[in-house]
C-alpha cells in the first residue's frame, strides 16, 4: 500500500475512513478493534491512522458511560413521515455515536394522537441505559414522571414543563414566515395555509403562527384550510375543497413537505403558474417530485448530532439549567411558486 497524503489539518476518524476507504463506522470498529469488519481492512484502516496521525480523543463525560437509548415516536399513521424527517435525524445521532464509542439502542415510543406517549418502554427503566434521545414526542407530567432523574434529552419533541428536558428544535415559526413572505413578495394575497389546526402538536402550532403573523404583517387576512398535519388524504381533500370554494386563493403553504408533495401530486398541472406551494423540512422527496417544491430548509442530521453532545452535557452536568436549542432554517427556492396570473 502506497503512503497516503496526510490531508491538512485535525486529522479525524472521517478523515481515516476517507483515506482508508471505507465507512466511518467501519474505521471506528476497525480502530477499537470491535468485530464487524474484515482482517484486510482492519489492517489498512490500521496503517491509514498511523501513517497520517490519527489519534483517538480520550473519552469523557457520555463517551465514558457507554450506552444511549433513542426513542422514536410510533403511529401506524407516521410511517412516512417519521421516514422522511426522523430518518436523517437519526442518522446524524448514530454518526456521533460512531465517532465518540458510545453504543446506540434504538426502540419505539408508542403515542397517541396527541403525540403523548401511551406506554412505557423498557427501555426507559432499563439500569445500562445512560441517557436517552426522544424524537417528536409531547411529555405529559406522568411520561415525564416515569423517565424521572435519568438524563434525556428531545428533538422535535415538547414537555408540558419546558423547564425539565433539554429539547432541540427548530425555527418552525421563523421558517413559516420567510415562506409566506416569499409568496407576498411574488405579489400573492390570497395564500392559505393548509395542514394545521388550532390543536395541532406545538410544532406544527409555531408554524401557524408564523404564516399569521407573516400575513397579518402585510395587511392579510389569514386563510385557514385546517386539517391534521399527519393526515395526507385529509389535508389534500380540504385543500381541494378550499380551491373550489375560492378561486381567489393563488398560494398555499404547506405545514410540511410531505402535504406539499401531495398537493402537488393532485394539482400538478397547475403548479406554478395557477397555484404556488411551498413546504417545510426539506425531505428527499422535495427535490424529486415535479415541479421541484420550494421549502424550509432543516439540517435534520445536525440537529441529531448536537442532540448527542446535549445529552453528553446533560450526563456530565446534570445540575444544570435546562436550555433549549433553536436550529435556524433556511428557505430553498425551486420551482414550485411563481407571481400569480
Amino acid at each position: 500500500m502506497s503512503d497516503p497524503e496526510a490531508p491538512a489539518g485535525r486529522v479525524t476518524l472521517s478523515t481515516v475512513a476517507e483515506v482508508a476507504g471505507v465507512s466511518r463506522a467501519a474505521a471506528s470498529l476497525a480502530l477499537r478493534g470491535k468485530p464487524g469488519v474484515g482482517a484486510e481492512t482492519r489492517q489498512r484502516v490500521l496503517q491509514v491512522a498511523n501513517e497520517i496521525g490519527y489519534r483517538a480523543r480520550p473519552s469523557t463525560g457520555a463517551a465514558a458511560t457507554g450506552t444511549v437509548g433513542l426513542l422514536v415516536k410510533s403511529r401506524p399513521t407516521d410511517v412516512g413521515v417519521v421516514n422522511a424527517f426522523y430518518g436523517p435525524v437519526i442518522a446524524g445521532i448514530s454518526q456521533a455515536c460512531t465517532e465518540l464509542h458510545i453504543d446506540l439502542r434504538l426502540d419505539s415510543l408508542a403515542v397517541n394522537e396527541r403525540f403523548d406517549p401511551i406506554e412505557v418502554p423498557r427501555m426507559i427503566q432499563s439500569a445500562d441505559i445512560d441517557g436517552l434521545i426522544i424524537l417528536g414526542t409531547y411529555l405529559s407530567e406522568a411520561t415525564a414522571s416515569v423517565i424521572g432523574a435519568k438524563p434525556a434529552v428531545l428533538v422535535d419533541g415538547y414537555s408540558v414543563d419546558p423547564a425539565r428536558f433539554p429539547a432541540i428544535v427548530c425555527d418552525n415559526r421563523g421558517g413559516t414566515a420567510a415562506a409566506t413572505r416569499h409568496l407576498i413578495g411574488l405579489g400573492h394575497r390570497r395564500i392559505a395555509l393548509v395542514g394545521t389546526t388550532p390543536t395541532s402538536f406545538p410544532s406544527i402550532l409555531e408554524r401557524r403562527a408564523g404564516y399569521e403573523a407573516a400575513m397579518r404583517a402585510a395587511g392579510l387576512d389569514p386563510v385557514y384550510v385546517d386539517a391534521p398535519h399527519d393526515d395526507q388524504l385529509a389535508c389534500v381533500t380540504a385543500a381541494r375543497q378550499a380551491l373550489a370554494a375560492d378561486p381567489t386563493i393563488t398560494a398555499i403553504a404547506a405545514a410540511n413537505d410531505v402535504i406539499a408533495v401531495t398537493v402537488l401530486g393532485e394539482l400538478q398541472d397547475r403548479i406554478p403558474h395557477e397555484i404556488s406551494v411551498t413546504g417545510f423540512d426539506d425531505i428527499d422527496a422535495a427535490h424529486m417530485v415535479r415541479p421541484r417544491l420550494d421549502t424550509v430548509s432543516v439540517d435534520k442530521q445536525a440537529m441529531g448530532r448536537l442532540a448527542v453532545s446535549v445529552l453528553r452535557h446533560r450526563i456530565a452536568n446534570p445540575e444544570d439549567p435546562v436550555f433549549a436549542l433553536v436550529q435556524q432554517t433556511r428557505l430553498v427556492v425551486r420551482e414550485s411558486s411563481a407571481p400569480p396570473r
